[in-house]
């Protein structure tokens, strides 16, 4: 079975579980530092941040107010999170083959859109089968509680169960203090134990990451003579890192000595609020990948997909190379980060990456050829790719020529356009509407967008369609051109005084109301002897209802000028308020 390739962007038993037995022998492999990638079974996709999941949550989310900002949504992430794997034109028969196609820009008659597939010999089954060595390195502290732990003990049971005879699995704890939870030990034999010890983990203190990460590789550095293939450590945590410390005791600091020493690192973001750029800087680190779990039901499916290939790195420090034929230059580049972009002098552009790992969805690297070939039918660009073999340790190499299309392109190559031209689309009207001020114009950009997309009718981008056409819209309510009368979901948000009400007893006007973000409906008492108690109750929310959560109320809801009306007509309830604080 062949393999996917993709480019990635970048501890003994507890005194509170029982005590798992067996230990065993063996070696460990050489880092060193770069930006990586990550790779599915017969494709390879670039580095960087691996989807967009932090930019979608907040255009979709019923409380956004505005355009998101445009630095969480980046062409890697948006590419990532698409099969886009380009045909082959014969068979591979080594690590890495380039795929090169080419086809007629369609926002510009005088440049060529250009996809870089890759091909492979990989035999997934036997990269899954490698023996490794896993420490989990899991915060605990208090903003761990409730969904985020519970996604990363799903995570774990679902990874746990994926590992084979041979592999070995601990956990360390961080919070109100730092502690090895589980020693290292076979999985073969404990894993009934080592499940155990995952459910065990609980909520305790605050954050100190630094901490955490010093006795995560200290386990795992004493894990390499017992380790029987890799040793990898894989930290969970809602906290972003601050990967501009590189000292010694600092986030890349011990991430770059792990690597050197033989211990890569897979970095777990939970939530939906970490920097886009993370994941370049982390996967700056040889061997080094950073995954998201955004939502509550995330942790499972991610582990259940990915575990096997996010833990297993098939190549090292590989340079892609694009020389464009005489008369031609390099335009943009799309789905790798910026920063490991170089021109290589005489119109050459390289990508260096810095590690290759096998994933489940394929994908490439896209650029503009801009120019007309000096030489009528001569090839326009010249492909090649470099790297450093994981298991043989030999440096090898392929090059092919990028010829013009001469009939209809492959549909990936025309998805990946489009993804380009959304990307490139989006970027121009969140341009427009957060350092312009003009939201008119954000959404005729996006309205343009949201037509080419239909008009295209390209399979498999329903969800951005989705995506261009909620933007699209609130654009242009912010814009004042659509005076539907309609209350957005994110309209109720503030600070409210009760100003009538019926049909309900444990409220009175004058009563202070206080609905968040993050779902709490807050009521302060004002009069009698309730005063100054406060009322904490959780509800949803739809385009058309309010549901205070625990209770039968569920309201119709409006808002016209500074006053909010929730309604219940069958149930006689009715209540009205007065912004106080938007």
């Amino acid at each position: 079975m062949s393999a996917c390739l993709s480019l990635a962007a970048l501890p003994a038993i507890a005194q509170d579980a029982a005590p798992p037995e067996d230990e065993t022998e063996a070696e460990a492999d050489d880092q060193s530092a770069y930006d990586a990638v990550i790779v599915t079974a017969t494709r390879i996709t670039a580095g960087g941040a691996k989807d967009v999941k932090h930019f979608r949550s907040i255009a979709l989310s019923d409380f956004a107010d505005g355009l998101p900002d445009a630095t969480s949504l980046t062409a890697e992430g948006l590419l990532s999170e698409h099969d886009l794997a380009l045909p082959p034109a014969g068979p591979c028969e080594q690590l890495f083959c380039v795929v090169p196609h080419a086809k007629p820009a369609s926002w510009d008659a005088g440049t060529q859109f250009l996809g870089i597939g890759f091909d492979s010999n990989v035999d997934a089954d036997s990269y899954k089968a490698e023996p490794l060595s896993l420490i989990a390195v899991i915060d605990r502290s208090g903003s761990m509680s409730g969904p985020p732990i519970a996604q990363v003990k799903a995570g774990l049971h679902a990874a746990l169960d994926q590992m084979r005879e041979g592999d070995r699995f601990g956990i360390v704890i961080y919070g109100s203090d730092t502690r090895v939870h589980q020693q290292v030990v076979d999985v073969e034999g404990n894993r009934a134990a080592l499940h155990r010890a995952i459910d065990a983990i609980e909520i305790n203190g605050s954050t100190y990451m630094e901490a955490g990460l010093k006795l995560g590789f200290e386990t795992a550095f004493a894990e390499l003579g017992s380790s029987r293939g890799k040793t990898r450590l894989m930290l969970f945590t809602d906290e972003n890192p601050n990967v501009g410390d590189t000292s010694a005791a600092g986030f890349m600091g011990q991430a770059l000595d792990g690597s050197r020493k033989g211990v890569d690192m897979t970095t777990i973001g939970v939530g939906d609020h970490f920097r886009s750029d993370l994941a370049v800087k982390i996967s700056s680190v040889r061997g080094g990948n950073m995954f998201f779990l955004p939502s509550a039901d995330s942790g499972k499916a991610l582990f259940e997909r990915e575990f096997a290939n996010m833990v297993s790195a098939v190549a090292y420090d590989l340079v892609l190379s694009i020389d464009p034929a005489d008369g031609m230059k390099v335009g943009a580049i799309y789905g790798v980060p910026g920063e490991v972009i170089a021109d290589a002098g005489a119109g050459t552009v390289t990508v260096t990456i810095g590690s290759a790992f096998l994933s489940s969805n394929g994908g490439g690297i896209f650029a503009t050829l801009e120019g007309t070939p000096a030489q009528p039918g001569s090839a326009l660009a010249q492909v090649s790719v470099t790297y450093t073999d994981a298991i043989t340790d030999k440096r090898e190499s392929d090059a092919k020529p990028v010829i013009a299309a001469s009939g209809p392109p492959p549909a990936n190559l025309a998805k990946a356009e489009m993804l380009v031209d959304q990307f490139r689309s989006t970027q121009a009207a969140l341009t427009a509407y957060h350092e312009k001020n003009d939201p008119a114009a954000a959404a005729s950009i996006l309205g343009d967008l949201s037509q080419r997309m239909a008009a295209a009718d390209i399979e498999g981008l329903g969800e951005e369609q989705k995506l261009v056409g909620t933007l699209q819209t609130r654009a242009a309510k912010l814009a004042g051109l659509m005076t539907d009368g309609k209350t957005e979901p994110y309209e109720v948000v503030g600070i409210w005084r009760v100003a009538m009400h019926k049909g309900v007893d444990d409220i009175s006007r004058g009563d202070r109301v206080e609905i968040t973000r993050d779902g709490e409906f807050i009521t302060e008492r004002t009069k009698g002897r309730a005063a100054g108690d406060e009322i904490y109750q959780e509800f949803a929310i739809n385009e058309r209802q309010l549901h205070i959560e625990g209770t039968d109320l569920v309201f119709n809801y409006r808002i016209r000028g500074d006053r909010l009306v929730l309604k219940n007509a069958l149930d006689g309830v009715e209540i009205q308020m007065v912004r106080e604080v938007s």
